[in-house]
């Protein structure tokens, strides 16, 4: 899988919602705060999941409240398309699980 360019980055972040880029790392990354620990750990259940079907993992790390996930394709040394693609995926979920921002789907 091809690492992709700044500008290709760039233009993936402008879909997702409050990733940055980090290019000293090449990766991408989202912080998110919860309300309470039990949250930010039912929020990393769902996303394991969904990172298993598609096999494709983040890093994840937990702070009491605060999930900092990090979206980069160790293999391939950058940032590759399946990251958005799962940077995506745990946006939605991340949507469902922050209180009053849920999309009522599902």
């Amino acid at each position: 899988m091809a690492v992709l360019d700044d500008k290709q980055i760039a233009d993936g972040l402008e879909l997702l919602e409050g990733w940055e880029w980090r290019p000293e790392e090449a990766e991408i990354r989202r912080t998110v705060v919860m309300p309470d620990f039990m949250s930010v750990i039912h929020l990393v259940e769902g996303i394991a999941h969904a990172a298993e079907q598609a096999g494709h993992h983040p890093d994840m790390d937990v702070r009491y409240n605060r999930l900092t996930l990090h979206q980069t394709t160790h293999a391939a040394g950058g940032v590759t398309e399946a990251d958005f693609a799962l940077a995506a995926r745990m946006d939605e979920l991340i949507a469902d699980a922050l209180p009053g921002q849920g999309s009522g789907e599902g």
